[in-house]
């Protein structure tokens, strides 16, 4: 039986065989109309839309052609009129943007906060629409 001994240097580990690689798949580049439909980015290199914003409220804005999303924090209304109409190939006509208030939460015993966030309602022009957004 050996003592231990917490100034003994340990010995190297041994390495791993490897796995066998497999074929590398080349990867076609792409044109250059396509690399530059990027989408727009906000100053912090992010892109200014995140996701649709469902309620129901935002359910009527549909009926008069206003469309809900949750934004960047960071985006200003002319990134998010260019980037509205670079992916949706639609005419925007106005951009409203708001902050909305970070919510108190209580779980149990422990209380804390829903965080806030922004949200941009986006007008577009008449006989424009967004497929996606359509229930």
């Amino acid at each position: 039986m050996t003592a231990f001994n917490p100034f003994k240097k340990s010995e190297p580990k041994k390495a791993k065989p490897q796995k066998k690689k497999t074929e590398a798949v080349s990867i076609p580049e792409q044109s250059e109309e396509k690399a530059t439909q990027a989408p727009v980015m906000t100053v912090s290199g992010q892109s200014a839309l995140k996701y649709f914003y469902i309620s129901e409220k935002a359910s009527r804005l549909l009926n008069i052609n206003q469309y809900v999303f949750v934004v960047a924090g960071n985006a200003t209304k002319n990134e998010i009129t260019k980037q509205v109409e670079k992916m949706f190939h639609v005419k925007v006509t106005g951009v409203n943007v708001l902050n909305m208030p970070k919510k108190a939460r209580t779980v149990g015993r422990y209380s804390g906060f829903k965080s806030g966030f922004r949200k941009a309602i986006v007008t577009l022009a008449e006989g424009s629409s967004i497929a996606q957004a359509k229930p």
